[in-house]
């Protein structure tokens, strides 16, 4: 799949979803407007004086111009303020969802078989793609088997799956439930499935008000005088009858948009997974017991779910294919209609095979060409080169990872430099700031990482995300401040600090409020002249080599005529700015996808240029693609 097209038809299908959403709110608000005042207008005064019949439209208008204008404000206001309500509520990242429909989160630690497998099995995916680990979270009372991705970023997305798939898929079926919701997030579908419910939530709750105003009539309906009442009860059915047509075109506009994506999705995850029964065999065990949800805010979701998650919405509202067409789009051979039967649990030793394959890294690497490794932007990197990945990393620094407490040490351990002099003062400033407990557990940790390969770095560090980001914000600040003043500190080895902190706050300002973006200044050109300047002086000691390398990167993105001036390379340590590098990233990442594909392959490019590519590069090469949005496999997938 092409990562840069599928982020540019995100774009479009948002751009259209605003548009449709526009419309059907103008709708409804023109249609509660005119019903609202004519509603108050035969309240007020029936009839014409003197004659019998309604009053004639113009009279009407004249008499009611203010009236109509004060009626469309409060309803356009109310159905914005609500969608509003519900974008800022979701802002926090995807777990806000997962908790809105009581779903309880994983913890790193836990000790239940069955959700640890989940926990190996997201963390191969995400690994295996370049992004962080997400939170994950099940739905303990849901017994229907479904799942569901949501969040704004790869950085803030969290995962959730119900108590009956934990119960009732295979490892290989559970895998390919996962692999189809993390290509939900890195083909940009999750961010336009969590705009769609906030867009969507106005229009519902204006139906929902108008329920709760006919609740209220009946409730207290011996209270109110007839009159009143009865105004009330006609407003409160007009509410709810409007609503409901809003909601009426609310479901189709997300049906329509999450039907087209559900078959790519179904598409990616058996490219992922190179296993096309594993996905199969979970929809067929779906249409044997069910996927749907009792969760009261499952209407919400229901374009999110993996599988239809409620009996109502079929026909123009499936937000699903029929389930025999995703079957037989996978396992020609099925028969439709033939479901297993799987009303009882799977007992946990029968789950499948839970063997991870043993490969050192150095046997899946290959040598790919620049569009090739560009091209691996938001692909998901083959199970061996996971597995060798996950089996190399030590039994202590897994668990420091997916622990609450050492999961901070452990990131303050991959800050600390390989370089004995220039350690040593980085262990005594720990020592001020942590005390001797914590430092000597952090150099323990360090001391096991120093005998590790460069490249196993940053897949430890998104490990350790959802442990991380369980303390509180105060802390998370506090831990990058620590890394930064260790930097400082650090006269060797300055390059990969950047990578560690720079992919660190992209990963933690997703979901905390408290980590700003700096403002993007500057011109395009301008950015990516101190881009690709800053990454040939690091990549290139001789300045004749770099400014080679950095024109032939240029060469890559813009035209002759378009060149923006040359920095000096005759001063490596003056191009060699990585505050530059910092701030033309954040300018880059407003670029279109397709653009951004053109920085990236300038990048390879300007790297690539001495025919060598060095684990530091590839590791600056990552972060950039990070920063730009565009996640890649680990570096060993991409390894020359």
């Amino acid at each position: 799949m092409d990562f840069f097209a599928q982020q540019e038809q995100s774009r479009r299908n948002t751009k259209v979803l605003i548009v449709l959403f526009a419309l059907a709110v103008t709708a409804t608000v023109t249609a509660v407007t005119v019903a609202t005042a004519v509603l108050i207008t035969m309240y007020k005064q029936p009839y014409r004086s003197g004659n019998i019949g309604f009053w004639e439209p113009s009279e009407w208008f004249a008499a009611s111009g203010s009236e109509l204008l004060m009626i469309a404000s409060l309803t356009a206001a109310f159905i914005g303020l609500a969608s509003l309500y519900r974008i800022v509520t979701l802002a926090s990242g995807g777990g806000q969802v997962a908790r809105l429909l009581g779903a309880t989160e994983v913890s790193p630690s836990t000790t239940d078989l069955l959700q640890r497998r989940l926990i190996n099995v997201v963390e191969e995916m995400a690994l295996a793609s370049g992004t962080p680990v997400p939170e994950i979270f099940v739905l303990e009372h849901e017994q229907g088997m479904n799942a569901f991705a949501a969040g704004l970023t790869p950085a803030d997305a969290a995962i959730t799956v119900t108590r009956g798939a934990l119960d009732r898929l295979t490892r290989a079926e559970l895998q390919g439930v996962i692999a189809h919701e993390v290509s939900h997030v890195l083909n940009g579908d999750m961010r336009l499935n969590q705009r769609l419910m906030g867009l969507s939530f106005g229009i519902l709750a204006l139906s929902l008000t108008g329920r709760w105003l006919l609740r209220s009539v009946r409730l207290q309906r011996r209270s109110r005088s007839g009159s009143a009442g009865m105004i009330i009860l006609a407003i409160g059915v007009m509410l709810a009858a409007i609503g409901a047509i809003g909601l009426f075109f609310s479901r189709l506009i997300k049906a329509g948009v999450s039907r087209q994506r559900e078959m790519l999705a179904d598409a990616s995850a058996v490219q992922f997974t190179r296993d096309r029964l594993g996905l199969a065999g979970a929809l067929k065990k779906i249409g044997g017991y069910t996927g749907t949800l009792s969760a009261r805010n499952s209407e919400e979701v229901a374009h999110m779910l993996f599988a239809r998650g409620a009996r109502a919405f079929r026909g123009w509202f499936a937000t699903h294919p029929p389930l025999d067409e995703r079957i037989l789009a996978l396992d020609p051979s099925f028969t439709p209609g033939d479901y297993p039967d799987v009303s009882e649990v799977i007992p946990f030793g029968e789950l499948g095979d839970e063997a991870v394959v043993r490969l050192s890294p150095a046997a899946v690497t290959a040598s790919l060409a620049d569009e090739e490794i560009v091209a691996q932007a938001g692909q998901i990197a083959s199970y061996e080169t996971v597995a060798a990945l996950l089996v190399a990393v030590p039994e202590s620094i897994d668990h420091a990872a997916h622990s609450r407490e050492l999961s901070f040490l452990l990131v303050l351990a991959l800050g600390l430099s390989r370089v004995p002099t220039a350690r040593r003062p980085q262990l005594e400033f720990l020592d001020k700031q942590l005390g001797s407990m914590r430092s000597t557990k952090c150099r323990e940790l360090a001391h096991e990482l120093d005998a590790l390969d460069d490249q196993f770095r940053l897949p430890i560090l998104e490990l350790s995300m959802p442990a991380l980001r369980q303390r509180p914000t105060e802390q998370l600040t506090f831990l990058m401040d620590l890394l930064r003043r260790m930097s400082d500190l650090n006269s060797e080895e300055k390059l990969f600090d950047y990578v560690l902190i720079r992919v660190l706050e992209s990963y933690l300002r997703a979901g905390s409020r408290s980590l700003p973006a700096p403002k993007p200044k500057g011109s395009t050109h301008s950015a990516v002249r101190d881009l690709l300047g800053c990454v040939a002086a690091y990549g290139h000691d001789d300045p004749r080599v770099a400014i080679a390398a950095y024109r032939a990167g240029l060469a890559r993105i813009f035209a002759a005529s378009l060149m923006p001036a040359e920095p000096d390379f005759a001063d490596l340590d003056g191009v060699r700015k990585l505050e530059a590098l910092d701030s033309a990233l954040t300018r880059l990442g407003r670029l279109r996808p397709k653009q951004k594909q053109r920085v990236l392959g300038g990048v390879l490019a300007c790297i690539r240029h001495d025919r060598q590519i060095t684990p530091a590069e590839l590791e600056l090469f990552r972060v950039i693609a990070t920063s730009l949005g565009c996640p890649m496999p680990p570096a060993s997938a991409l390894a020359p």
